[in-house]
């Protein structure tokens, strides 16, 4: 792969010859795919359920491309892919069933389009999203997509979002509808104060399984100081980040811990820090109208109901005289390559050239004249992507689910696929019912945003008559505008074949007891749960598996529902993730380290030497329960609990003065030097942890014989008792692991858990560790577990 004669940036470049190399690696056996994990995560790499493929996610900013660029994608899941192009909530393209050495080309082809994976995935600033009118929307007080596109140019590759705790998400609107704000970690809404373009600014909130609010940290942030801002927000975040408890790692838990008037005060300290620094100036393109080619129409189609339908429910009028952004529905957010390349030569034929990825999983074509309906319509008909009503009940909402997303418990696709079956069959052309929305998601993570849904499904599972079937979560009554939102009521949990069902009892319901002009869930606020409930209750049953095993089946499937396949307990998984991920990080800087020593670039080689060294400490902290950001913290621990003890060699002592040595100043015999010891720790430390691996182990037992004391149990056959109140996961596992490695078989160890998480994951993990779970009961608003050593 020749890099050289491309036009490309430096530093992209460089990202696509170590992807390259990484690959080499993994194919060489010198890395393995876990340790290659949070390397690829960084590119937009995810892995699937399936084995040997990758999903590859693009990071398109507030989802706008051009014509070209959306061939370059077309040919990419033709290329590389299923064929099949997806367009997610956070306005980005996806690519599923992608084999790991065809990624560095892939790469290569995007990035000479402009185009780029990076940060799309993983534990970083993820794409910055916008309202898909911005620019055009006749209620907007300005265009955000120049600072939108500021935005995330500005934290691409910054140092701050290399290592974050976890995903940070922003979002811009231009008025009071599409930019979801609230549900954002920072919340950027358009305002005008005396001539002076600035923005609101909420912080703190989120979906996933515990939903929160953003809150307001100013009414008014001058658009001058947008860049100054956010980064404030990041440090803050990159401060109070919890990375030891990934649950609770997002800035939704700063914020709720720290409360917002310390949250804000605290982002004001780093504000100030930051007079004086230099931020990129936000250019403002002048207003224009662009060139539209010259097409001829078909003649007049007013009298095709359909094409009516269509240009009422998909095109809406722009603030631009004479202009409408045209809406093209894509069911379950799916295009193929050829359907993509079809709307590519749409949007170059008969407008502007420019198309916008919604988060309503649609594209959308700006600056069609009205002339330019019939031909575009008569276009899509012939790729069978006409059907009428985009942002309304026809217009459903799901994430991957189970087919491809490891976390995925049901298909929600395929719940997704039935629903729209349904109301497709019973609808008219009435619009009585388009403001009512749903979304699916495959599991509680609200991917498929069902909290905000007028109605929404999380998936999950539930034994009905003795047999493990697919359930789901149903709840209603959710909205947002930028303004505030309402987070979705759990109404009941229902087979997922019951689902259409729900559904259509639901929307009847609410035709027949609707008041006036009430909406659904001013209809669902004024009835309450219970109402729902009682209308539902006799779904949550099913027949038994002899007479309909059909009912115990997914969608979307054909085996029996099972959830073997989403792996061990989270505790026990988070652990070896974490000492994985450190170990990964230390070969891949080694590497690095080799490259530059060969080159006789000794200063370079010192500092990745140094990176791999703290690396691989921060490895084995791990089963300390530590995880340090510092990294002479991280070493001198190190030293202490790890060297001293002689669990790695003792020539590692004093590794922590050798660290901060000036690398500048490292000549060849210096930096020889430190890329021995790198490899030497690196081998150590795999070693290591290769043993406590086989030995299902968190401790190694340096000159011991592995033996342990034996000890006399209380009346109830009680050996030891751990009290875990308060410690949150992977380390309450890794402290109930380290405990029984202290016992002899057959004794029995009590547990204190605390409630939600800490309660479900460690008694899974120490079962699938092969210990064996005598009793778990609930009192006072925690759990107590005894588990019998293994």
């Amino acid at each position: 792969m020749d890099l050289e004669t491309l036009n490309l940036p430096p530093e992209v470049k460089q990202e696509i010859e170590d992807f390259a190399a990484e690959v080499e690696r993994l194919e060489k056996g010198e890395v393995g795919e876990e340790d290659f994990k949070r390397f690829r995560l960084q590119q937009g790499i995810y892995g699937q359920r399936q084995e040997d493929v990758q999903m590859v996610r693009t990071k398109l900013p507030f989802g706008r491309i051009t014509s070209d660029q959306l061939n370059c994608l077309a040919d990419f899941g033709k290329n590389y892919s299923n064929g099949i192009l997806h367009v997610t909530t956070r306005q980005d393209i996806q690519f599923h069933y992608v084999k790991i050495k065809d990624v560095p080309q892939g790469l290569q082809d995007l990035a000479e389009h402009g185009l780029t994976t990076r940060e799309a995935c993983g534990n970083t600033v993820r794409n910055v999203t916008a309202c898909h009118k911005s620019g055009t929307c006749k209620e907007e007080k300005f265009d955000v997509t120049p600072y939108a596109g500021a935005v995330s140019r500005f934290l691409l590759r910054h140092p701050l979002t290399q290592n974050m705790a976890r995903k940070f998400k922003i979002s811009l609107g231009g008025c009071k509808g599409c930019g979801l704000g609230p549900i954002h970690d920072i919340g950027l809404n358009a305002e005008v104060k005396n001539g002076v373009r600035g923005f609101k600014v909420i912080i703190g909130g989120g979906l996933g399984s515990s939903p929160h609010l953003a809150k307001l940290f100013s009414d008014f942030v001058p658009a001058d100081q947008l860049l100054r801002t956010c980064e404030a927000i990041v440090r803050v975040f990159n401060q109070l980040g919890d990375k030891k408890n990934r649950n609770k790692a997002r800035f939704k838990y700063v914020v709720e811990k720290h409360g917002i008037e310390k949250v804000n005060a605290f982002v004001q300290e780093e504000f100030k820090k930051l007079e004086g620094t230099q931020f990129p100036a936000i250019v403002i393109p002048e207003e224009a109208t662009p060139n539209i080619p010259e097409f001829s129409t078909n003649g007049d189609m007013e009298s095709d109901n359909d094409f009516v339908q269509w240009k009422t429910r998909n095109a809406y009028e722009q603030r631009q005289n004479g202009f409408y952004n045209v809406h093209i529905k894509l069911q379950l957010g799916d295009l193929t390559h050829d359907e993509a390349r079809a709307i590519s030569k749409i949007a170059s034929d008969y407008a502007a050239g420019i198309l916008v990825c919604t988060v309503f999983q649609n594209l959308m074509i700006p600056w069609v004249k009205p002339e330019a309906f019939g031909p575009i319509y008569s276009a899509l008909k012939k790729i069978g992507l006409h059907k009428a009503g985009t942002e309304e009940l026809k217009d459903m909402t799901s994430c991957p689910g189970s087919e491809t997303c490891n976390l995925g418990i049901t298909h929600s696709r395929g719940l997704i696929n039935k629903l729209t079956e349904d109301v497709d069959n019973q609808t008219t052309d009435s619009t009585d019912l388009d403001h009512i929305t749903i979304k699916a998601s495959g599991c509680p993570n609200s991917c498929g945003q069902h909290h905000i849904a007028s109605i929404g499904f999380a998936g999950s599972a539930k034994k009905v008559n003795g047999i493990l079937a697919p359930h789901y979560e149903m709840m209603m009554g959710g909205r947002i505008t930028e303004d505030g939102a309402v987070f979705g009521t759990n109404v009941i949990k229902l087979p997922a074949k019951n689902a259409a069902n729900a559904v259509r009892r639901s929307v009847d319901a609410y035709k027949k007891d609707k008041q006036g002009d009430e909406s659904f869930v001013q209809f669902f606020d004024r009835v309450g749960k219970a109402y729902f409930s009682n209308l539902l209750i006799d779904l949550k049953e099913l027949p038994d598996i002899q007479s309909s095993p059909q009912s115990y089946i997914d969608f979307h499937a054909t085996k029996a529902f099972s959830l073997d396949d989403r792996g061990q307990g989270e505790c026990a998984g988070a652990v070896t993730d974490m000492i994985s991920d450190h170990l990964s990080e230390a070969e891949r800087a080694l590497f690095q380290c080799t490259r530059a020593f060969e080159k006789n670039e000794f200063a370079e080689a010192a500092r990745q030497a140094n990176r791999s060294i703290a690396s691989s400490a921060r490895a084995l902290l791990v089963t300390e329960g530590m995880d340090f950001t510092d990294n002479v913290e991280t070493l001198s621990k190190f030293e202490s609990l790890i060297v001293e003890t002689g669990i790695v060699s003792e020539t590692h002592a004093g590794v922590t003065k050798r660290y901060q040595e000036d690398p500048e100043k490292a000549d060849s015999s210096k930096a020889k030097a430190m890329l021995d010891e790198s490899q030497a720790l690196v081998d150590e430390c795999k070693k290591a942890n290769d043993k406590m691996q086989s030995d299902k182990s968190l401790r190694i037992r340096v000159g011991s014989t592995g033996n342990v004391p034996k000890g006399g149990t209380d009346a109830e056959g009680i050996t030891q008792s751990i009290d875990l109140l308060g410690v949150k996961c992977p380390f309450n596992y890794v402290k109930t692991k380290l405990k029984l490695e202290t016992m002899q078989s057959g004794q029995h160890l009590e547990v204190l858990l605390d409630d939600g998480e800490p309660a479900t994951n460690v008694p899974r993990s120490v079962q699938n560790d092969g210990h064996k779970l005598l009793s778990h009961v609930e009192e006072n608003g925690h759990h107590k577990i005894v588990i019998e050593k293994a």
